[in-house]
C-alpha cells in the first residue's frame, strides 16, 4: 500500500512540473464607465514576478504567448530579478529587450529591484546599469512616478507605486499612513481612469481610498500551493492562507488583479498553482 501511494505522488508531481513547464495565459475584462471610448478594448499583458526564469531557451515560449495575446502594451508588475543574484540579470533584460521592439512597456518596481536599487555596492550598480540599458530600449520606469497614455486625445493614467522595505515586513502588516501613497506618485485625478502598479496587494484598501481605479499586483505567487476552496496557503510576509493570494478583489469601485506570477523565489515550487501570464481587455462601459 504504501509503495502504490508513494507512486501516486510521485505522478501527481510529476503531472505538475509538466504543467509548470508553460504559464497558463488567463483573461480578466475590466469595464468602466471611466474607461475613454478610445481605449475600448485595449488589450494589456501583465508579466510578474519572473524572478530571472526562462520558459525555454531564451524565453521563447513566454514570447510566444505574449504574441498570441497581440497586446497594445506591456505592464510589469515588479520582481522580474532576484536580489542579490550576481550577474543574473541577463534573462529578464534580454526577454525585455526583446518584447520592447513590439510593445510599449511601464514597468513598476517590485521588492527585489527596489532593495536591489538601495544596496550601496555592486548590487545597486548593476541594476542601475539594467535599469538604464532598458530605458535606452524605449522602457518607461514607474518607480514613485506616473504617466498619461493619450489615444484621439482621451487619457488613462498608468502609476508605479514603489512602497518602502517595512511594508514587506514578516509576519505583522505595518499601517500605511493615508497620505503615503499620494506623497509616493502624487494626487490622483479621478477624473482619470488611473491603473496603479503596486507589487504588494496587500495594501488593497489603501489603494482603494487613493482613488485607483485598476490595481496590477502580484509578489505572492499565487500562495506557492494552492487549495480548493482556500487558495493560496503563504505569503512572503509568512501569512497564511493570504486574503489576497490570486485573482481578481473589488472594492469601492475599484478592481485589483493578482497575478500568480510566472517565476518563484526561496521556496522554488508550485502546487495546483500554475505559473500566470495574465491578460488585460479594457472596455468602455456607457453611462446608462
Amino acid at each position: 500500500m504504501l509503495k502504490i501511494i508513494g507512486v501516486i505522488i510521485l505522478l501527481l508531481l510529476l503531472i505538475e512540473y509538466l504543467r509548470n513547464l508553460t504559464p497558463e495565459i488567463t483573461e480578466e475584462i475590466i469595464s468602466s464607465d471611466k474607461i475613454p471610448g478610445s481605449f475600448d478594448g485595449c488589450r494589456i499583458v501583465i508579466i510578474a514576478d519572473l524572478h530571472n526564469y526562462s520558459y525555454g531557451k531564451n524565453n521563447d515560449i513566454l514570447k510566444k504567448q505574449i504574441a498570441q495575446v497581440k497586446p497594445d502594451f506591456i505592464l510589469v508588475a515588479g520582481d522580474m530579478l532576484v536580489r542579490k543574484a550576481k550577474n543574473k540579470y541577463e534573462t529578464a533584460y534580454s526577454l525585455l529587450k526583446n518584447l520592447s521592439k513590439k510593445y510599449p512597456i511601464y514597468y513598476g518596481m517590485g521588492n527585489h529591484e527596489q532593495s536591489l536599487a538601495s544596496q550601496q555596492e555592486e548590487y545597486a550598480k548593476q541594476f542601475r546599469e539594467y535599469e538604464k540599458n532598458l530605458k535606452k530600449e524605449g522602457i518607461t520606469f514607474l518607480d514613485n512616478d506616473k504617466i498619461t497614455l493619450r489615444r484621439k486625445g482621451e487619457d488613462i493614467r498608468i502609476a508605479g507605486l514603489s512602497i518602502g522595505k517595512p511594508y514587506y515586513g514578516k509576519y505583522k502588516k505595518v499601517i500605511m499612513p493615508e497620505d503615503y501613497i499620494e506623497k509616493s506618485v502624487g494626487k490622483c485625478d479621478r477624473q482619470c481612469y488611473n491603473i496603479l502598479i503596486a507589487h504588494n496587494p496587500m495594501y488593497f484598501t489603501d489603494y482603494v481610498a487613493y482613488g485607483a481605479d485598476l490595481v496590477i499586483s502580484g509578489h505572492v505567487h499565487g500562495g506557492i500551493i494552492r487549495l480548493p476552496f482556500l487558495g493560496g496557503m503563504l505569503s512572503p510576509q509568512y501569512r497564511f492562507f493570504p486574503k489576497y493570494d490570486a485573482g481578481r478583489f473589488e472594492a469601492g469601485g475599484c478592481t485589483m488583479l493578482i497575478s500568480r506570477g510566472l517565476g518563484l523565489h526561496t521556496l522554488k515550487f508550485r502546487i495546483g498553482n500554475r505559473p500566470e501570464l495574465m491578460t488585460v481587455i479594457l472596455k468602455n462601459k456607457p453611462n446608462k
